[in-house]
């Protein structure tokens, strides 16, 4: 199942996806993969937290590789944008916009739409 998680830089796509880890039973710590581009969790089921913000398209998003390890596998895609694709094969979009900006980043409000 792909779910992909669409917003702005600091938006809280990240926070969103360790709150659905936990969700899923994955205990040990989930930073960012921003710079490794994929993590792999094993919780009540397989998760793959996946941040193509550094890909410039869709052809180095198959080069990774991942079709096999996706499959069977909750699959969070951060920055789909990247891979058209995968917006197109996305079981669950999830959009996190900031509604009002605050000085602090936790104090912001955010709206999150799940379609």
């Amino acid at each position: 199942m792909i779910i992909t998680l669409q917003g702005d830089l600091g938006a809280g796509k990240s926070v969103f996806a360790r709150a659905l880890g936990r969700a899923l039973g994955v205990e040990e710590p989930m930073p960012s993969p921003t710079f490794s581009l994929v993590h792999e969790y094993q919780g009540r089921l397989p998760l793959l937290h996946i941040d193509l913000y550094r890909l410039s398209g869709e052809d180095e998003f198959d080069l990774l590789g991942l079709e096999e390890a996706m499959e069977g596998a909750a699959t969070l895609v951060e920055w789909p944008e990247r891979a058209p694709r995968l917006l197109e094969e996305a079981a669950v979009r999830v959009t996190i916009t900031i509604a009002s900006q605050a000085p602090h980043p936790h104090d912001q409000i955010r709206t999150i739409t799940i379609e």
